[in-house]
């Protein structure tokens, strides 16, 4: 199982934000070595399952790739608590809290997708 990450209106090679890097320790996560890439349509091609934080950029990647509609989800469509259509908004620019907040909510639903992942490679 291969993963990245890239966006839509990403600035190449950029670190993740002090707020970001610092909730992310809290998590015991490392973003030290991230580095912000664009999507490409070779990566949308070449995945087979595209998981976006919010229903805009859902809906961008649709219009610019329609071919890759079907897998193309929420990664709240995996939460287990609370609504499956709202997005996780980006807290680029808010406080600390935000950005433990938007961490939180993105683990259960990373977690859940996890689950996921693994029981639909064993059908």
């Amino acid at each position: 199982m291969e993963i990245g990450s890239a966006g839509l209106t990403a600035l190449p090679g950029s670190a993740a934000s002090f707020h970001s890097l610092r909730v992310a320790l809290e998590g015991s996560v490392s973003l030290e070595d991230h580095q912000a890439r664009l999507v490409t349509p070779e990566l949308i091609d070449n995945a087979d399952l595209i998981v976006v934080m919010e229903p805009g950029h859902q809906q961008q990647l649709i219009d610019l790739h329609p071919q890759a509609t079907g897998k193309i989800l929420l990664l709240r469509h995996f939460a287990r608590y609370g609504s499956r259509e709202r997005g996780i908004h980006d807290p680029y620019g808010l406080n600390l809290e935000a950005y433990r907040f938007c961490f939180e909510d993105i683990k259960e639903c990373v977690e859940s997708l996890h689950e996921w992942l693994l029981e639909a490679r064993k059908e």
